[in-house]
């Protein structure tokens, strides 16, 4: 359908994941001792926790691949927190902070301060969390004299509003209780466990105020959001084969894989054993598929996959039938308006697709188009148009490099050491 000249071949690895970077900084901190951390993703988002941090008085140092953080000094920051794009950073950053008595003001950029903060703010304020905010939403300042354990059901599918409890409840010498969604990605709660924290994970998370003061050291395995804009290039551009090693592997993680495997996509993942590590690795190999197939991903299939559905829609557009994307009305509140934006620049191109308030419907094999794409400052999105770029023109655009770092600073350079 297209003359596509290009193919991708290697084998290559990915900087840390960004979810366990976010978690181990924020987690180090509290600990009063040294940690040593191998390959943390060098994204913009981690670098703003980074920076958080250390203007909360935690030593962090990064130098050849090797990042070390002395713990267990956390101190009031003397200017407002500037959490920029990072969800991650401002939700989770103010649930430990609250739980350390840290009083702190946190800000965002125009895109961070339009997200949702009303999710933690309910909880963090029954915990007796003194918060002034504006309507909701960025910026906020915390103040707190004593931390109360709380017993929470989950209102939302978010990692970052489990997290952000979990780490304020270590505040408090009494279990705080949290019912929560199974599917929500767990790198907190499996750090915590690993790192001997006083919390029981079952039907609900159980979780109170540790006597940890063991510093670790850890490697972080390659990211696989960052690793799916990858494999999607490789399966949708004729003759591409490609090898990436030591990704991440994480059954809440692994929506994006299991979909396409669904698509009848040609994808083999080898799960490592690797000892002293909460995290399993593995090695994912992929193949160009010429006869994807439509499916219906809804429900717990998108809490799994919801970073990787702007990407998930480029691949649909690739399939025979149609790709029917359900229950993802969060999407509206990510840096963008995910589901909005995806649509649009999709219906530029020429592709057959609907919107509906909570999800897409993507009839596929449809001849596309090259068009101006409207990114809404949106990483994930600019990545996403960038693969349909290298599969229509056989090249990218190139020009989204300040709005992609935010996540994956090596993408442009890892996609041009794999085409050939």
């Amino acid at each position: 359908m297209y003359n596509t000249t290009k193919k991708l071949s290697g084998t290559i690895e990915l900087k840390g994941d960004k979810s366990i970077s976010h978690r181990l900084l924020m987690i180090g901190s509290l600990i009063n001792d040294k940690h040593n951390i191998k390959n943390l993703s060098q994204c913009e988002d981690v670098l703003t926790t980074m920076r958080c941090l250390q203007e909360c008085n935690i030593h962090i140092d990064h130098t050849n691949n090797l990042t070390t953080i002395i713990g267990g000094t956390l101190k009031s920051p003397k200017i407002s927190l500037n959490c920029k794009n990072s969800g991650t950073t401002a939700r989770m950053l103010t649930g430990l902070l609250a739980g350390q008595k840290i009083n702190s003001s946190l800000k965002g950029d125009s895109s961070l301060s339009k997200r949702p903060m009303k999710r933690i703010i309910k909880p963090l304020e029954a915990m007796s969390v003194n918060i002034k905010h504006a309507n909701n939403m960025l910026p906020i300042t915390i103040r707190t004299d004593d931390i109360k354990p709380i017993n929470y059901k989950m209102l939302t599918k978010s990692a970052q509003v489990k997290s952000s409890l979990m780490l304020a409840s270590l505040g408090s010498n009494k279990y705080s209780s949290i019912a929560y969604n199974k599917n929500t990605r767990d790198h907190t709660e499996k750090i915590l466990k690993y790192l001997k924290f006083d919390i029981s994970v079952k039907e609900k998370i159980k979780i109170r105020r540790s006597n940890v003061e063991k510093g670790f050291s850890l490697t972080v395995p390659g990211d696989i959001s960052n690793a799916s804009f990858i494999i999607a290039a490789c399966i949708i551009i004729p003759h591409s084969k490609i090898i990436i090693k030591n990704v991440l592997y994480n059954k809440t993680r692994l929506g994006f894989i299991n979909a396409l495997k669904k698509m009848g996509a040609n994808i083999k993942v080898v799960k490592k054993e690797r000892n002293q590590n909460p995290e399993k690795f593995c090695d994912v190999t992929v193949k160009h598929t010429p006869q994807l197939r439509g499916i219906t991903i809804s429900g717990d299939e998108i809490i799994t996959m919801i970073d990787e559905i702007p990407i998930f829609s480029i691949v649909a557009t690739q399939a025979t039938g149609k790709t029917i994307i359900k229950n993802a009305s969060d999407l509206r509140n990510k840096e963008s308006d995910r589901l909005s934006l995806i649509y649009k620049n999709l219906v530029s191109m020429g592709a057959n697709i609907t919107e509906q308030s909570d999800g897409l419907t993507i009839s596929g094999n449809k001849k596309l188009y090259n068009t101006t794409i409207k990114h809404g400052n949106d990483h994930r999105i600019a990545m996403s148009f960038e693969v349909l770029n290298l599969l229509i023109n056989s090249k990218m655009d190139k020009s989204y490099n300040e709005v992609i770092k935010i996540s994956f600073p090596e993408f442009y350079d890892l996609m041009e050491d794999l085409i050939q």
